[in-house]
């Protein structure tokens, strides 16, 4: 299996790993990006959509994928690891406290419990965030 550098920055074998986090808000909601790197340890591609990825706000409410129609969700092959791009359409309430990913029972922090206030965020300005610790 070859590995690229970004590869480098996450454990070798931790199956689950956050990249990158991008909230743009949408006057009363928000749009998140997640750019993670999953290890597909199955031997059947995954097709990155509920009811086996999932992220979950603090009250364990699931978050509903931002899907366009012209899009194909993101999948993984079987037995490779590979870099995707999940979106959520957040309400929010969902900003209030932790927001986790979850793949196939892997669970990620991707949000951590500091509560953020949407009203504080520029509407259509996208905010970036590579780690749990989301800070304005």
């Amino acid at each position: 299996m070859e590995s690229g550098p970004a590869e480098a920055e996450m454990s070798s074998d931790a199956p689950l790993g956050l990249r990158r986090c991008t909230l743009e808000r949408d006057f009363g909601n928000a749009r998140l990006d997640l750019e993670v790197r999953y290890k597909n340890a199955s031997p059947r591609p995954l097709s990155m959509q509920p009811p086996d990825v999932r992220l979950l706000n603090a009250a364990g409410k699931e978050v509903p994928p931002f899907i366009l129609p012209v899009e194909r969700p993101p999948s993984i092959e079987a037995q490779t690891t590979g870099d995707i791009r999940l979106r959520f359409w957040l309400e929010k309430a969902d900003l209030a406290g932790t927001l986790t990913l979850e793949i196939r029972g892997q669970r990620l922090e991707v949000k951590n419990s500091t509560p953020m206030d949407l009203e504080k965020l520029e509407n259509a300005k996208p905010r970036v965030w590579t780690s749990a610790d989301w800070k304005l």
